[in-house]
């Protein structure tokens, strides 16, 4: 094999984005030194290759780092590149790193939190099996590495200035130009005579290799996505923006997904952004099934913090300092000013960090979960992140505001400035096709009943039909203390009616009863997937920050991480009293109970939903 270099020579003197001197010196360095397979043949596959691969300015999800190589047999080094004169450089203790240019003396991130976020990005959002393996083992940490290299700097120079953060060199490559030596390549690569790693697990090589280097996506066989009704002029590709208004149930994350598919066929790029942190995963799943064939690069998926974060680091800047709880003398303030902080202060930072700077606008952005959003959040995006041909599709719910937004923005009524691009009215979905009949008719009912926004009505039930097991609907009114004998006692009601762990998941109002519940079925040996940390655990495990669906444990979440996902049986326990206000907690019921694909069992304890659910069966055999 003559090229181990990811793009090759040739594709990286057209980039869009050339190398910097340093980076086009030390890929020259890498390339010359490190080991190589020269027995390997292109229908081996990547993923077999027994050698580093070198990948310069990789995609990893839109985030771009400046230099990463991996041994599918042994692990990865992320490195940042830095052609940084160093004298304009200093470390203030306790206060971070600054730089002194024409606008006078300013903080900066530093490289070694830059590269770190890199890190952060692989292993705990897009490869998370990874993250958790470290968060298990802790000898699995030193399987991706992360280091920084200076251009314009000696070794000792650049590490006496900016690396005594730096516990251990061996562990953390800090180097200058004068290390660029063969003689010196085991303190560049640390693992570099090593040839294959017990710790590494050569699953997650097909993975890595994907955010790496995203391969063409030719039309699966399978079940391909199929549209019916309104789902149909909606994914249609055009420019403009687009709000897109659908009932539980009715498809608008398919639809998305399918017109995603095909902006991507037609060379376009896409940012798909949601709100919940892992729920692009289940929208790049179901683009998988769109039929249209396209490269996966022209993909960013991300959620809205994610995405600031991201922009943030991408141009050296740090994440705005948020309100602390001990600065306030009440709750109700608190989270007035944590609004703010992430509505304004977060966006502000982000715009002043991008101005004057080139950086990836989209052809069309696609956004999920439209109704977590709030509105400056679409300027921004629309703004900033858009190029001429101006593509915006938002998908909501109303009755899914589980965070009580101020949503006049979605209003087709509301022709305030800013919203001049919506010019047709709205798309709206109004047959539900993927909830069970019963369960749709349920929600539908609970959300007159409570009174969630009736904008937009149910027009049809359409029943999706089961091949092997039917759906029930069972609403207990139980007392608090009795609560967790119920959650097991629905659990072996379900593996009686023949499900398995993974066809199932408890949603639990908090951590703490959450934590409670996850130790019932770890205490009979049954694994559990859920969100529930304490503090103390958190900081052991700090990988473990979403919910993630791909595993067959049973899984047990927050109705906030678990929302807009779905699976074929949810079990919802409600608490005696709630910290929401009645408004919020009337959403966030609704949603639960449209997660489910075939059962949903109830278990409630909050007097405000008693009359309400005295009217389903309280039996699993009586339907």
């Amino acid at each position: 094999m003559t090229n181990r270099l990811y793009p090759t020579w040739e594709q990286l003197a057209q980039l869009h984005n050339p190398l910097t001197v340093g980076e086009k010196a030390f890929i020259t360095y890498l390339d010359a030194y490190l080991p190589k397979d020269n027995n390997w043949k292109k229908e081996h596959g990547l993923d077999n290759y027994n050698g580093w691969l070198i990948f310069a300015q990789p995609f990893l999800n839109g985030t771009r780092p400046d230099i990463i190589i991996f041994n599918p047999q042994v692990g990865i080094v992320i490195y940042e590149v830095k052609d940084w004169n160093l004298d304009n450089y200093e470390w203030r203790k306790g206060e971070g790193l600054f730089v002194r240019d024409s606008r006078g003396l300013y903080p900066v991130k530093s490289p070694i939190d830059q590269v770190e976020y890199y890190k952060e990005v692989l292993i705990g959002q897009l490869v998370p099996s990874i993250g958790e393996s470290i968060d298990r083992n802790e000898k699995n940490f030193g399987l991706i590495k992360t280091g920084v290299y200076f251009h314009k700097a000696l070794t000792n120079v650049c590490r006496d200035k900016l690396g005594t953060k730096i516990k251990d060199y061996r562990y953390f490559p800090f180097f200058g130009y004068d290390s660029l030596i063969e003689g010196r390549l085991k303190e560049i690569v640390p693992d570099v005579n090593i040839t294959s790693s017990r710790y590494w697990n050569k699953k997650w090589n097909e993975d890595v290799l994907f955010w790496l280097n995203p391969p063409f996506h030719s039309i699966e066989q399978g079940t391909l996505l199929k549209l019916k009704g309104n789902q149909i002029k909606l994914a249609e590709p055009k420019s403009g923006h687009y709000r897109i208004r659908g009932v539980a149930g009715s498809g608008k994350t398919q639809a998305l997904a399918y017109r995603a598919g095909k902006l991507a066929s037609q060379g376009y790029s896409v940012l798909i952004i949601s709100y919940n942190i892992t729920l692009w995963h289940y929208i790049k799943d179901m683009i998988a099934r769109s039929p249209f064939a396209f490269s996966w690069a022209l993909f960013t998926f991300t959620h809205f913090h994610g995405f600031c974060k991201t922009k943030l680091n991408e141009f050296g800047r740090m994440w705005p300092k948020s309100p602390e709880r001990k600065d306030f003398t009440d709750n109700a303030a608190y989270e007035a000013a944590l609004e703010y902080f992430f509505k304004v202060t977060v966006t502000n930072t982000v715009i002043d960090a991008i101005k004057g700077k080139q950086y990836q606008r989209y052809d069309a952005i696609l956004i999920d979960e439209g109704q977590d959003y709030h509105y400056e959040w679409y300027s921004m995006l629309d703004k900033y992140f858009l190029n001429v041909r101006d593509e915006v599709m938002i998908v909501c719910d109303k009755r899914q505001n589980i965070f009580d937004r101020e949503l006049d923005w979605l209003d087709k009524r509301v022709t305030r400035e800013g919203l001049e691009k919506f010019k047709d009215p709205y798309i709206d979905l109004t047959i539900t096709f993927r909830l069970p009949k019963k369960v749709a008719m349920m929600s539908n009912e609970f959300s007159e009943v409570f009174n969630l926004n009736q904008e937009l009505k149910v027009a049809k039930f359409e029943d999706t039909p089961i091949l092997v097991h039917s759906q029930h609907i069972v609403w207990l009114n139980i007392q608090e203390t009795e609560w967790e004998y119920y959650v097991y006692n629905s659990f072996l009601r379900l593996k009686k009616e023949g499900y398995s762990p993974s066809d199932m998941v408890f949603l639990l109002p908090n951590h703490k009863l959450g934590k409670s519940a996850v130790n019932i079925f770890q205490q009979k040996s049954i694994e559990v997937n859920h969100v529930f940390e304490e503090d103390a655990e958190a900081r052991l495990h700090v990988h473990k920050k979403a919910f993630w669906m791909g595993d067959g444990r049973l899984k047990m979440s927050t109705i906030h991480s678990f929302k807009g996902w779905e699976l074929l049986n949810i079990v919802l326990f409600i608490p005696e009293k709630a910290p929401e206000s009645n408004k919020k907690l009337d959403a966030i019921v609704y949603t639960a109970l449209t997660r489910t694909r075939e059962n949903v069992i109830i278990l409630n304890t909050n007097k405000r939903y008693h009359a309400f659910g005295n009217k389903f069966p309280k039996k699993w055999n009586e339907q």
